[in-house]
């Protein structure tokens, strides 16, 4: 008997507990394997296991969470036998670090197989990526799976086999005493691939104008001397700091003088000592003065004072030179993830219903009555007031702006090494 294969589905979300209960109802043996479990999952395909508890062989769940120890729970409650319940805590190694002595990010179980043998001889099984969670089960998360049926003993179905079989000898038995350290080793999991993810750790809001220009003769100021630019009105500028980045060439836009800040040695720490709005045509002093940002050319002042136009849109700054800058931080412009909204579609065909499991006595039901639409972009929120109001101008010295002079809105700290490159280069050095 061959084996025949179907795509599921036409559409990534589309529910499939109808036909997981469907094979639970009918098979004499089901095996499953998930990534991730919550009792949401398990109450979309319970009932025939409830009725016959005797048909789940295996079940293995790669991840130690409370929602998962729920679910092993109710399948011990419902007459599933302990010892066919399994945890895989994946691999790890020694990092060689004394805080964190092993790999907390590290290769974990993260298979999806519904495996079913029916009386008649045959079997089926789902493989795909949907965990055994509301979501996947009903539908509401874009998942790819495949259905594959036909004899039991046909080479497909006993890679499978082969593949949950060497699942569960990797695999530590259930243990309800051992849940607080599973959900430990998870714990560690997700702050190490929290790092990972390769965002700032820590973050610090210190405004800082950064200026980027051609030196005039390769002449560099010193500290005491002051350097006068302008920026758009609205900005509130004084008492803040300046970096300013000095090149033989200017770089060919603002986003690749950021990419070479660290590269140059003219590099200078300043504050802002005076602010004037829309007080051209009056003598300033200076000993440096910029005046266009999107040509920038760091020109001398021989007589130490200056006389800007009169842009009535723009406010005069002068800057002390501090000392030189030792460390280039990485500086953040954009607004934090808590100011963005969802863009939704605009056609009503992207939203979305459960197709199953509707009316059920699930925990999660709350999530299912909702109408899910098709986010297709994100927008910053509307969150301007008097205290904010400098965002429009701040608009204008951003590095997509075309402007040499931007605004940068904090920096981060401690730029982190991931746990991954560390452990290569342990590994490269002690092979």
């Amino acid at each position: 008997m061959s084996v025949t294969t179907t795509v599921l589905f036409d559409r990534p979300q589309r529910e499939i507990a109808s036909l997981i209960q469907e094979r639970l109802a009918a098979c004499e043996t089901a095996k499953i394997v998930t990534g991730f479990a919550t009792p949401g999952g398990l109450a979309a395909i319970a009932e025939p296991i409830k009725a016959k508890p005797g048909i789940l062989s295996s079940f293995i769940v790669g991840a130690g969470t409370y929602p998962a120890f729920k679910v092993l729970d109710e399948l011990m409650d419902a007459g599933v036998s302990q010892s066919s319940l399994f945890i895989h805590l994946g691999h790890t190694a020694e990092s060689g670090g004394k805080k964190n002595p092993f790999v907390r990010f590290h290769p974990m179980l993260h298979s999806k197989i519904y495996y079913f043998e029916m009386p008649d001889g045959t079997a089926s099984a789902f493989i795909g990526s949907n965990n055994l969670t509301s979501f996947a089960m009903r539908g509401l998360n874009g998942e790819a799976s495949v259905l594959l049926e036909g004899g039991k003993h046909e080479p497909a179905f006993e890679e499978i086999r082969k593949h949950i079989g060497e699942a569960e000898t990797q695999a530590t038995g259930y243990e309800p005493r051992m849940k607080s350290a599973y959900a430990f080793w998870l714990r560690e999991f997700l702050q190490g691939l929290k790092s990972e993810i390769g965002e700032p750790q820590e973050q610090k809001l210190i405004k800082t104008i950064l200026v980027f220009a051609v030196a005039e003769n390769g002449l560099d100021p010193t500290a005491g001397e002051i350097i006068f630019f302008e920026i758009p009105l609205g900005i509130k500028a004084l008492e803040t700091r300046v970096h300013l980045f000095l090149f033989d060439t200017l770089p060919a836009s603002p986003f690749a003088a950021l990419a070479l800040a660290s590269t140059t040695g003219r590099r200078f720490e300043c504050m802002v000592c005076g602010v004037e709005n829309r007080k051209g045509f009056t003598e300033v002093p200076t000993n440096w003065k910029i005046l266009d940002s999107k040509n920038p050319v760091l020109e001398s002042v021989p007589l130490g004072s200056f006389r800007p136009s009169n842009l009535t849109a723009w406010q005069q700054v002068r800057a002390e030179v501090m000392g030189k800058l030792k460390e280039v931080p990485e500086y953040l412009f954009e607004a934090s993830a808590e100011g963005w909204c969802p863009v939704f579609s605009d056609s009503a065909k992207t939203s979305l219903r459960p197709l199953y499991g509707m009316h059920t006595s699930d925990p999660d039901d709350h999530y299912m009555v909702n109408k899910w639409l098709l986010v297709k972009g994100l927008e910053k929120k509307d969150k301007r007031s008097l205290a904010d109001d400098d965002q429009l101008a701040l608009n204008l010295v951003m590095p997509w702006s075309g402007s040499f002079t931007v605004v940068s809105n904090g920096v981060a700290l401690n730029k982190r090494k991931s746990e991954l490159e560390l452990f290569d280069k342990k590994c490269r050095k002690d092979p």
